[in-house]
């Protein structure tokens, strides 16, 4: 699977979708978050290719090895649920924004100048 490849058709449909007049910040942010679910994805798939390298080495592993790259794992993985939550947020923060943009408009202090 070339990932580079499926990434570039991504982008460009996204960026094809995001060039209609009806296109909202909410969607351009819901679009952004999921071309950062996509890149966690090809990480994820980086990861597994080096679990499989790693276990599948000729000579074996050390028991410290195996900590120390079971160690690894784990901060990738727990930086991966971070950027996840981060995804989860970016997206409702675009449904808010949709949600927003079709009820009265607010004018602030900065904006009654």
């Amino acid at each position: 699977m070339d990932h580079a490849k499926m990434l570039n058709q991504l982008q460009t449909a996204a960026a094809e979708s995001l060039q209609s007049r009806n296109v909202t910040l909410g969607d351009i942010t819901i679009v952004s978050a999921l071309l950062t679910e996509f890149a966690v994805t090809l990480l994820l798939f980086e990861e597994i290719e080096k679990f499989n390298d790693f276990n599948n080495q000729p000579n074996g592993t050390s028991a410290c090895e195996k900590i120390e790259f079971d160690r690894a794992l784990a901060d990738v993985l727990k930086g991966v649920c971070c950027i996840e939550d981060a995804v989860v947020k970016k997206i409702r923060a675009g449904i808010a924004i949709d949600a927003a943009e079709d009820s009265t408009p607010v004018v602030g202090d900065c904006c009654s100048r």
